[in-house]
C-alpha cells in the first residue's frame, strides 16, 4: 500500500512524469475520498482492502522469459491500480465499486502478466461462487496467450501454497475449480459458442484489435447474475482511431473530464499529451510507466533510431506500439491533429444567405454518398466553414458497424449521417435534401463525378433550370476524376488545413475519411485521392476537394453574381 500511496501522491504533486489522463484519474480518486465524508455518498475507500489485495497479488510469480519464477513485485503504477480497484467499496454492501477497468499502456510494460494476475485474484480471492473467468479475443488462439500466462502463474502459486491444490486443477484448455463450477478459459469469436456462460470476470487483452464489441457485449450480458463482476481491458493503441476500443477510450476521457458520470468505471490511460513531440525522449515515460523496470530507455531508443532510418512504416509502428499513439494509415495526407484542432462546432443556420460551393461524390447503390458545401470567409474572417451531408442505406450501416467496427449507427444517431431505408441508396431522398439545401443557402454550383452521373443530377439541373454563372450553364457540373483536375484544389485545401483555417464543425465522419486518404501522384507531381489504396471510405474528402475546385473556378464571379454585399475571399 505504501508504494501505491507514494505513486498517487507523486502524481498529485507533479513529482512523476505522466499525461493529463493519469493526473485526472488520480485527482478523481482524492476528490472522491473527500466526498466519502458525506453520509449520502455511496462509496468509501478501505486501505485495508487495498493492502490485502496488493499482498495477495504479490504472492504470485512471473511466468515468462528471464523473469520466470521470480516474485511478481508490483511496480508503483500497478500497485496504484490494484489499490483503487480493490480498495474502493460500496458503503451499503461492501462490494467493489469498480466493475470495469480500462488500462492503456505501451508494449513492454508487462501488461499481459498484470492482466493474468488480476484474473487469478478474481478466480481465487474474491469469494465468488463458481467464478467463470474468460480471456476474450477475436481468435481463440490469441486469447490462449493470456490464458496460458495465467495458467503458468497459477501453477507456480499452487507449488508455493500446496493448500491451493484442493481448490484448483488444470486441464489442457481450462483451469477448473475443485468442488465447484468455476473455471478459467480462452474464448474467441471462432469458438463454438459464447452464449450460455455466466462470466464473473472478462479479461480483454489488446482490445484495439477487436473490429466490433460483439464478444464484449456477449460476456457483459452474461454478467447480470453476479452482484460484482469485472471487465478488465488492457491494450495498446491501434490502427483504427474509430474502432470500438478508440470510441470506448474517448468515453473514458469524457468520464475523467467530468462530462459523463460512470462511477463504476476506472480508466488508467498512459498516453502522450496533445502537443507532445514523439521524438522527445523526455515524454516517452508518459506511455511507458514501467520505464526503468521492464524496459529500458536504451531499448526504446534502438526502436526510435530504426523509426528514423527505416521510413514511415517503422515510424508509425514505433508511435503506436511504443508511444500509444492511435494510427490511421501509413500514407495519410493531412495531419489528423491539425485537421481536427482548428474545427469547432457552429450552427449551420448562421450561414443562411452566404455564398457556398458544393462537391457531390455519388455512391454506388450500397455505399455512402457525400455532399460538401464550402463557405468561403467574408469580411475580416479567415476560416472556411464546411457543411456536410452523408447518406447511407440503413442495412449497409448496420453491416459496417457490426463487421468493421465503423460507428455508422452512432454517427447517424448524432446526426452526422442520414440513413435511407433498405439496403440500396434512396436517390429520391438525396434529391429532396439537396433541393432543400439549394433553397436554404446560396449554393453557386455543385461539382460531381461525371462517371457516376445518375438521373438525380439531370433532375436537379432540370428543376433548377439554366444558370448563367457556370461554364456549362448548369447548376450541377461534371468534375473529371484526374490528377489534372484535382491537384490545384487539393493543394489549396491542404494550405487551408495546415494554416488552421478549415472549420468542419468537429465532424467525426469527415475526420475518419481524412485519415483514410492515400494519394496518387503522377509523373508531373500532380496528385489526387487514390480510392483503391485508401484504407477505407474517402467520399467526403473527394467531395470537399471538388467543392474547393468550384470555389477556385468561380470565387471571383460569385461576388458579382449574388450581391455587392457578399465579399468572397480569394486565395
Amino acid at each position: 500500500m505504501k508504494k501505491a500511496l507514494k505513486y498517487l501522491n507523486a502524481v498529485l504533486k507533479g513529482d512523476v512524469v505522466v499525461c493529463e489522463w493519469i493526473k485526472k484519474v488520480v485527482l478523481r480518486h482524492f476528490s472522491d475520498i473527500e466526498r466519502t465524508k458525506d453520509p449520502k455518498y455511496p462509496y468509501l475507500f478501505l486501505e485495508s482492502k487495498a493492502e490485502k489485495a496488493i499482498d495477495l497479488f504479490e504472492r504470485q510469480r512471473l511466468a515468462l522469459g528471464a523473469s520466470s519464477g521470480k516474485p511478481f513485485v508490483l511496480m508503483d503504477w500497478q500497485a496504484a491500480i490494484v489499490s483503487l480497484l480493490f480498495g474502493w467499496r460500496e458503503k451499503e454492501t461492501g462490494l467493489r465499486r469498480f466493475k470495469k477497468v480500462y488500462i492503456k499502456v505501451a508494449r513492454g510494460n508487462a501488461k499481459t502478466e498484470f492482466l493474468a494476475g488480476i484474473g487469478n485474484m478474481m478466480f481465487l480471492f474474491e469469494g465468488a461462487q463458481d467464478p467463470q473467468v474468460f480471456w476474450a479475443a477475436t481468435k481463440r488462439d490469441q486469447a490462449k496467450i493470456g490464458f496460458m500466462r495465467q495458467r503458468r502463474m497459477l501453477e507456480l502459486l499452487v507449488n508455493d501454497y500446496p493448500a491451493l491444490k484442493k481448490r484448483v486443477k488444470f486441464t489442457a484448455s481450462k483451469i477448473l475449480e475443485r468442488g465447484g463450477m468455476g473455471f478459467v478459459m480462452a474464448l474467441g469469436k471462432d469458438s463454438r459458442t459464447e452464449d450460455g456462460f455466466s462470466p464473473y470476470c472478462a479479461l480483454i487483452d489488446e482490445f484495439h484489435a477487436h473490429p466490433s464489441t460483439e464478444m464484449l457485449n456477449v460476456l457483459e450480458s452474461g454478467m447480470v447474475k453476479h452482484a460484482c463482476p469485472l471487465v478488465c481491458i488492457i491494450t495498446t493503441a491501434g490502427f483504427n482511431p474509430d474502432s470500438p476500443c478508440a470510441r470506448f477510450e474517448e468515453m473514458c476521457k469524457r468520464v475523467l473530464d467530468g462530462h459523463v458520470d460512470i462511477p463504476f468505471l476506472l480508466p488508467f490511460i498512459y498516453d502522450l499529451d496533445a502537443g507532445d513531440d514523439w521524438r522527445d525522449k523526455n515524454v516517452w515515460i508518459k506511455a511507458n510507466p514501467s520505464l526503468g523496470h521492464t524496459l529500458t530507455i536504451e531499448a526504446l531508443n534502438v526502436e526510435f533510431m530504426k523509426a528514423l532510418s527505416e521510413g514511415v512504416v517503422k515510424q508509425e509502428d514505433f508511435k503506436r506500439k511504443n508511444l500509444n499513439v492511435w494510427i490511421s494509415s501509413y500514407s495519410s495526407w493531412l495531419p489528423d491533429d491539425v485537421f481536427w484542432a482548428s474545427a469547432k462546432p457552429f450552427d449551420e443556420n448562421e450561414l443562411i444567405g452566404r455564398v457556398c460551393f458544393g462537391g457531390l461524390d455519388l455512391s454506388r447503390s450500397r455505399d455512402l454518398t457525400a455532399l460538401v458545401l464550402l463557405f468561403p470567409p467574408i469580411n475580416d474572417e479567415k476560416e472556411f466553414k464546411v457543411i456536410t451531408r452523408f447518406w447511407c442505406p440503413r442495412e449497409n450501416a448496420r453491416f459496417r458497424e457490426k463487421n468493421d467496427g465503423i460507428p455508422y449507427l452512432q454517427w447517424a444517431e448524432e446526426g452526422w449521417i442520414r440513413l435511407t431505408e433498405g439496403d440500396v441508396i434512396d436517390t429520391d431522398f438525396i434529391y429532396n435534401e439537396i433541393f432543400e439545401l439549394y433553397n436554404k443557402f446560396k449554393i453557386h454550383s455543385i461539382a460531381f463525378d461525371r462517371w457516376r452521373a445518375i438521373q438525380m443530377v439531370t433532375k436537379l439541373n432540370d428543376e433548377i433550370g439554366p444558370v448563367p454563372h457556370t461554364q456549362t450553364g448548369n447548376f450541377m457540373e461534371p468534375f473529371s476524376q484526374t490528377t489534372t483536375h484535382f491537384h490545384v484544389p487539393m493543394t489549396e485545401l491542404e494550405k487551408v488545413v495546415l494554416s488552421g483555417q478549415l472549420n468542419h464543425g468537429k465532424n467525426p465522419v469527415l475526420r475518419w475519411m481524412s485519415r483514410n486518404v492515400s494519394l496518387y501522384v503522377d509523373g508531373n507531381g500532380n496528385m489526387k485521392i487514390d480510392r483503391k489504396k485508401s484504407s477505407d471510405k474517402v467520399d467526403g474528402m473527394v467531395a470537399l476537394s471538388m467543392a474547393f475546385g468550384q470555389y477556385i473556378t468561380y470565387a471571383g464571379l460569385a461576388k458579382d453574381y449574388y450581391s455587392p454585399d457578399v465579399d468572397v475571399f480569394v486565395l
